[in-house]
């Protein structure tokens, strides 16, 4: 519903998990990307894994694959 309400089609949209409660947005989203933590299942479902929780592996993510126009 929030996807539809801001017009974002859900193949345009990244979403980070790393256990079971992640495995809907997974299958939902277009670009999953799991933590280095994360579960087997969690890692098989991603398009990426990047850095641990602990080793700030969502800003890792989002800096290389989100462009940032100032």
């Amino acid at each position: 519903m929030v996807l539809n309400d801001l017009g974002l089609p859900r193949e345009q949209v990244m979403v980070f998990g790393d256990d079971v409660n992640d495995l809907g947005l997974f299958r939902l989203c277009g670009f999953p990307v799991a933590m280095a933590n994360a579960i087997p299942e969690i890692r098989a479902m991603a398009s990426y894994v990047t850095a641990s929780n602990d080793d700030d592996g969502v800003a890792t993510a989002i800096e290389k694959f989100v462009a940032i126009v100032r």
